[in-house]
């Protein structure tokens, strides 16, 4: 029950000596809080990275650097009022406070018939055929020259292969239709703004982002749970109730004979 008293802070043991720890151990001590791993704590605290478990793991026998993670981590502790305040952020919180609604511009896909497609990629093929050879006209080497030769004409006959393979499928489907990029055009999208997060200091409240195809996805932490959990903290539920003569499973079902009393 809140008193309006500032929260008793948990006792802190002493440490066992009163000897001075090394700035490696003091480092340690400091990162074992954060990590509570052994490796990742030595080797940020500065300790050589070979051998850095097992190093982290003596340490940890030292009784005054346990008292010293001991205190880091007290202090690293959140109080109740401040957890309570988070918690009701998370209540609170709206996807639509760190989000922006932009425009962007995309490539529409249209229904063409595949006989303009066969026609433009002949046209293509010729392109390509007369772009290699004009090009190859500036190589002085000759070396190069026939290696260029050499890649261009394995590229042309792969286009031709491409090609004789629109045509079969045109013969045998005269009325066939292909999807094919179209115009351009723009769209509105929602996205995470990072700005917003960082005036708003709402980086807490974003549970995990994630990169798809479709665009950046960004999960909130349970608003229904923080609310539930901020209306027990209110006493707004009443408590639950165990039967403990059943050690709280449920009671047994009972059958109640009612008299007829002449009814239909």
């Amino acid at each position: 029950m809140a008193t309006g008293q500032p929260d008793a802070q948990p006792e802190v043991p002493a440490p066992a000596s009163e000897k001075k720890l090394t700035k490696l151990q003091e480092g340690f001590a400091h990162h074992y809080a954060r990590l509570w791993k052994a490796a990742p704590a030595y080797r940020a605290a500065g300790g050589a990275p070979a051998g850095a478990k097992q190093n982290g793991l003596n340490l940890l026998k030292d009784e005054r650097i346990v008292a010293a993670i001991q205190q880091e981590a007290v202090r690293l502790g959140m109080t109740v009022e401040e957890s309570t305040v988070r918690m009701s952020e998370w209540g609170r919180v709206s996807i639509d406070d760190v989000m922006t609604l932009e425009e962007e511009e995309y490539t529409t896909r249209i229904q063409k018939p595949l006989r303009e497609i066969v026609a433009e990629n002949y046209e293509m093929i010729l392109f390509e055929q007369e772009l290699a050879i004009r090009t190859e006209i500036l190589f002085t080497d000759k070396k190069e020259q026939k290696s260029y030769r050499n890649k261009q004409q394995a590229l042309h006959l792969k286009r031709l292969i491409d090609h004789e393979r629109l045509l079969l499928e045109l013969e045998k489907n005269p009325d066939a239709m292909r999807e094919v990029p179209g115009p351009k055009a723009k769209r509105e999208v929602v996205r995470l703004d990072m700005v917003k997060v960082h005036k708003l200091q709402a980086g807490h409240m974003i549970k995990k982002v994630t990169p798809t195809k479709y665009g950046t996805a960004v999960e909130l932490h349970d608003a229904k749970d923080a609310v539930n959990t901020m209306l027990k903290v209110h006493g707004a539920f009443a408590p639950v109730k165990v039967d403990h003569t059943t050690n709280g499973n449920d009671l047994p079902g009972s059958n109640i004979m009612m008299p007829d009393n002449g009814r239909d």
